[in-house]
């Protein structure tokens, strides 16, 4: 049959917009439906991190570049009612992606530049004003019935795709429809949040930290550039509607100095901290991104991030099953990769959140006195946490390494400093301590073939003659900590293996075996193309 589109989206926030953008770059046919006309022009989210960063910097918005982006270079502090620290996390420096361990930003910006590289792209069609009503799917493809939201006719229209994602937010038309069942944390409190322009830079030392007074638990963090942005607890049996208003707001920043005279106030709203994420991320053809699928609450600044981690691991996903290289069934390892790596971030943000939505004093001094004393003396504090891993899905079996992201660091080419990302390109990947060429000349045929079929890129770093020189040593130290003179890596950054050179044509044809009966290996291609 043919489809007016390989896939469409519900949704054009930063997930869609990125999913977008990422279908319609490898040449897919994408429709994106939006109810906004425009782009929401008030402030949500404000913070990203070095992973979503490297996400940014493949699309070509990267951070060092982009006036829209304030790297963050300091201390991120939890203090009690008397000024005493209570928690640090080190925001300083670059994270393992290269970039900064944390960034700030203003939503509608970074919304702006997102939709600049989506009207670039001729396959990608962007039609707002539209409610998704409806949706429909048979055993080749989706049914998307859409109204307009404002007009004399609201004569409902039919979109048919291949596949649809719905990245329509927290109260996801898409996921109500598809009846979609949602784990609930019961952790929710109401904050008051406000978006302030200073007419002049304000300091703070650190610039980003939690007030963790039960009297009002208040967040001070940056907005963006020339922003700032405070959030105000709503304490035990105050009106949400008193609260939710402008006098109310300038009388709460009265104490930091802001007044009207000093600065604008961009968006006052209550937002409800929420914490649950779906049982189920597709049924059939149809599948969920971004907060239609989970909700945390905003501690850890990485609410945002996980969507667009949702949308970059469904990107190649899809791009495979869309050209006939994947089998079906790869679509399934999308909710059970993703599933864990969320709760992970959802259980951090819960932890932080108990620390600060406290209002009871008592319950506040033994929580002071209990962490100041961790912090004094850290072999009495929890052990720090294991990296975040994605979970059961396409990795090698049994590989301790696998679900793991991998770094990026800068290497030199014909003596040229860069990123590795923009030399090495994006798609599979097949790093090496040894030679890359005599690695490849060891390949069994059916390696080789999909090595050539995923378009596959063999690089050396370390060796005697190699692709790409390691320039501060940080790939040599990685392979060394893996324990591995090979690591395969996906598209999405993540580990698939870190193995030897004797293992690797196992762990390839372990791979092929995962994309299922549906690739064709490079043979077949040559032979079809002739």
């Amino acid at each position: 049959m043919n489809y007016s589109h390989d896939v469409a989206i519900v949704g054009y926030g930063p997930v869609g917009q990125l999913l977008a953008i990422l279908l319609g770059s490898r040449g897919h046919r994408v429709v994106v439906v939006e109810r906004y006309t425009d782009i929401y022009a008030l402030p949500r989210a404000v913070h990203l991190d070095h992973e979503v960063a490297r996400i940014l910097q493949r699309i070509g918005i990267r951070p060092d570049e982009e006036p829209i982006i304030e790297p963050y270079d300091n201390w991120y502090e939890w203090r009690n009612a008397a000024g005493q620290t209570l928690l640090r996390v080190d925001w300083r420096g670059v994270g393992p992606s290269w970039w900064h361990t944390s960034n700030f930003f203003a939503q509608p910006d970074l919304e702006r530049a997102l939709d600049a590289r989506v009207r670039r792209l001729p396959t990608v069609e962007v039609r707002r004003g539209l409610s998704a009503i409806a949706v429909g799917q048979d055993v080749s493809g989706v049914t998307l019935t859409v109204a307009p939201l404002r007009t004399t006719d609201p004569s409902p229209d039919l979109i048919r795709a291949r596949y649809l994602v719905g990245c329509d937010g927290a109260n996801s038309t898409i996921r109500n429809l598809l009846g979609l069942p949602v784990t609930d944390l019961g952790f929710f409190f109401d904050w008051l949040i406000l978006d302030m322009i200073p007419d002049h830079p304000l300091t703070f030392d650190p610039p980003a930290w939690q007030l963790c007074d039960p009297r009002r638990p208040t967040t001070i963090v940056p907005g963006g550039p020339g922003r700032r942005r405070w959030e105000f607890m709503a304490l035990p049996g105050e009106d949400i509607n008193e609260l939710n208003k402008a006098d109310t707001a300038w009388e709460l920043l009265r104490p930091w100095g802001v007044t009207p005279d000093n600065a604008q106030l961009e968006r006052h709203t209550v937002y409800r901290f929420q914490s649950h994420w779906a049982d189920r991320w597709r049924k059939g053809r149809v599948l969920i991104a971004g907060d239609a699928a989970h909700l945390m609450p905003p501690f850890a600044g990485q609410g945002m991030c996980a969507g667009l981690r949702d949308v970059f691991s469904l990107d190649w996903k899809l791009d495979l099953l869309l050209r006939g290289q994947a089998d079906d069934a790869l679509l399934d390892t999308y909710g059970t990769e993703r599933t864990p790596h969320v709760r992970y971030f959802i259980d951090m943000s819960i932890s932080l959140g108990q620390v600060i939505c406290v209002p009871d004093a008592v319950q506040a001094e033994e929580r002071d006195t209990r962490m100041i004393a961790a912090l004094n003396d850290p072999s009495i504090a929890p052990p720090a946490p294991d990296p975040p891993r994605l979970g059961a899905g396409v990795f090698a079996a049994g590989d301790e390494n696998a679900g793991l992201l991998s770094i990026q660091s800068e290497v030199l080419v014909n003596g040229v400093k860069t990123l590795f990302d923009d030399v090495a390109g994006y798609g599979w990947r097949i790093l090496t301590t040894a030679d890359s060429q005599a690695i490849r000349a060891s390949l069994s045929d059916p390696a080789a073939e999909l090595v050539d079929a995923l378009e596959m890129r063999l690089l050396g770093l370390g060796c005697e003659s190699p692709d790409l020189i390691d320039v501060d040593g940080r790939y040599s130290a990685w392979f060394a900590e893996l324990g591995a003179e090979v690591v395969v890596v996906r598209p999405d950054f993540y580990v698939y293996a870190a193995t030897t050179i004797e293992r690797l044509d196992g762990v390839l044809g372990e791979l092929a075996m995962q994309l299922g009966p549906g690739r064709p290996t490079a043979r077949e291609d040559r032979r079809a193309a002739a």
